[in-house]
């Protein structure tokens, strides 16, 4: 992968911003470009290959611009800093979602491209290399959202994406169906997990992953996972994060204990958290599960029990990487052997068991 800081700029001052990781350095707004840091931009995977980071984006700077090629629509949605509204394209009507940053919100980073130095928003940044389009050695990552254009004007920042019409947000889907098989399930977590996996060799914590931030297609007959919003995210880094960007109820236990966190572990425990409310088919708040402890699910197969609970131990030390999840037997079964497996758990389940003093994992 890449590494564009540049430590032939070492009299640029940095300056940092704690919503983002212990290392970022970013700026929120374009005061005075003295204060904006050379980002530190590097992806640990073993499979990185150093090379060069590629500024191949414009960045429009005119609200007539803006609205000459799109036509906005109704809100689709809305979080703390920004609203993303329904909109199509003027010239050939393709649709697409408009996002709205006000300025004050908007994280900018800086980063090299042979030799020169940008300024650059950092959520683009993000959502470019986590898709694997900017640095020469990158993974391909198509699963995540297509970036369009970008405004960036006097009041706010608005990003255009793609939009896809047959697709709705994981929660959505969740509740539509209420009741998902486990071998859509294993379809759609394989699927999560190559896709986070990809994310991280490219060099990027998405750190808010949830249902809300999945859309599925179902239009094929077999889901397909889309991955958007990367307002929270941040570079991967060797050494932990100290303040959270996130949704609290996803935030992983050793947030909320006051200590620091790892990209990795982070995003293991919020595939795990997603994972339980589709399987336990109840709400997840990472505070309530750490007071109840780990339990098994009856309803899914031993398998599925086992993947969920190397996703959600209490200790990060303890918790699977997510190479081990790619790996994980349940994801490799057939459909059969999924249903064969579910039926053999749910009998052994009705069966009376002697009491036990099984310890299950605490808070501390």
């Amino acid at each position: 992968m890449v590494n564009p800081k540049t430590r032939t700029w070492p009299s640029i001052p940095s300056f940092s911003l704690s919503s983002t990781g212990s290392h970022s350095k970013v700026s929120s707004t374009h005061s005075d470009d003295s204060f904006f840091g050379v980002q530190e931009y590097s992806c640990h995977h073993p499979d990185a290959i150093k090379t060069t980071f590629h500024r191949d984006s414009t960045v429009l700077s005119s609200r007539k611009e803006f609205t000459s090629k799109y036509l906005e629509e109704e809100m689709l949605g809305q979080g703390g800093f920004s609203q993303v509204y329904a909109g199509d394209c003027w010239s050939d009507f393709t649709p697409v979602a408009i996002k709205h940053i006000p300025k004050k919100k908007v994280q900018f980073v800086r980063v090299n491209c042979h030799g020169n130095v940008y300024n650059e928003i950092l959520e683009v940044v993000l959502m470019k290399q986590a898709a694997g389009l900017l640095c020469d050695g990158s993974f391909e990552n198509p699963a995540v959202i297509g970036l369009m254009d970008i405004f960036d004007l006097e009041s706010e920042v608005i990003i255009v994406m793609e939009r896809l019409t047959d697709t709705v947000d994981g929660y959505d889907y969740y509740t539509q169906k209420r009741r998902i098989p486990e071998d859509q399930v294993k379809v759609i977590f394989k699927q999560i997990v190559n896709i986070s996996l990809t994310m991280h060799k490219n060099g990027i914590f998405h750190r808010d992953l949830k249902l809300n931030n999945i859309l599925v297609d179902s239009s094929k007959g077999t889901p397909e996972i889309r991955v958007i919003d990367f307002g929270c995210g941040d570079f991967v880094e060797n050494e932990p994060f100290k303040n959270f960007c996130g949704t609290p109820a996803f935030s992983p236990p050793e947030v909320l204990r006051g200590e620091t966190y790892m990209a990795e572990p982070t995003t293991v425990w919020q595939i795990g958290a997603m994972m339980y409310i589709i399987c336990a088919r109840t709400k997840f708040d990472t505070l309530v599960y750490m007071k109840r402890g780990k339990k098994v699910l009856k309803n899914v197969s031993k398998q599925c029990n086992d993947f969920l609970n190397k996703c959600l131990a209490l200790n990060p030390k303890n918790r699977a990487t997510l190479e081990d999840l790619r790996l994980h037997p349940w994801l490799k079964k057939t459909a059969k052997e999924v249903v064969n497996a579910f039926e053999s758990n749910f009998a052994e389940s009705q069966t009376p068991q002697k009491n036990s003093n099984r310890r299950e994992e605490r808070i501390f």
